[in-house]
């Protein structure tokens, strides 16, 4: 009889302990993710000159023996608006992707930004940004697009003349130089 009411009372306390609610705060989630981290990284000149077009470099780094797959939407927006001006998305494959942006308008600043969207749950999703401006000292290039009505740009004549000039006192340096040795020199007899 005495085993039977051990039995008994362990069936009750197992019985007991099945229908205590369990407390909602006692855990802490799990921070895994189940997905390998990604870094992006973006470079693009600090002052791109007028009239050239920007070279956006983005790349993704990532802990693992196989390179992050996937596609990197890049975009252009202008400061401090955030107007984006222009946008593209491109194949990512590993290594760092060049993509050849717009030409544009001198004298703003800007913000190049790159986001990386997996092709699978492997990795994570990364963005990076930089921010560069359009140079505005040059007056070769007519601002926003306008045309300067026939002003040619710098090709280098200015320049010619200076240097045929050096090389003309160069000879005549020269000359004088082979005329004056010659009359000092002992005449041969």
């Amino acid at each position: 009889m005495r085993g039977t009411v051990v039995l008994a009372g362990a069936i009750l306390g197992a019985v007991a302990l099945v229908g205590v609610p369990a407390q909602a705060g006692a855990t802490a989630p799990d921070p895994y993710s189940g997905s390998i981290e990604t870094e992006c990284s973006i470079s693009v000149p600090a002052v791109v000159e007028p009239g050239k077009r920007v070279v956006v470099k983005v790349s993704v780094d990532a802990n693992s023996p196989a390179p992050p797959t996937g596609k990197i939407a890049v975009s252009i927006s202008q400061k401090p608006s955030g107007d984006i001006v222009w946008d593209k998305t491109v194949n990512y494959n590993g290594g760092t992707k060049k993509v050849v942006g717009p030409v544009l308008a001198r004298g703003h600043d800007y913000v190049a930004l790159a986001r990386f969207f997996p092709s699978d749950k492997t990795f994570a999703r990364c963005r990076a940004s930089e921010a560069f401006a359009v140079d505005s000292t040059n007056d070769n290039t007519p601002p926003d697009g306008e045309n300067p009505d026939g002003t040619l740009p710098d090709t280098g004549g200015p320049a010619m003349l200076w240097l045929l000039l050096g090389l003309s006192l160069v000879g005549a340096g020269s000359a004088t130089v082979v005329y004056a040795r010659r009359r000092t020199s002992p005449a041969l007899a």
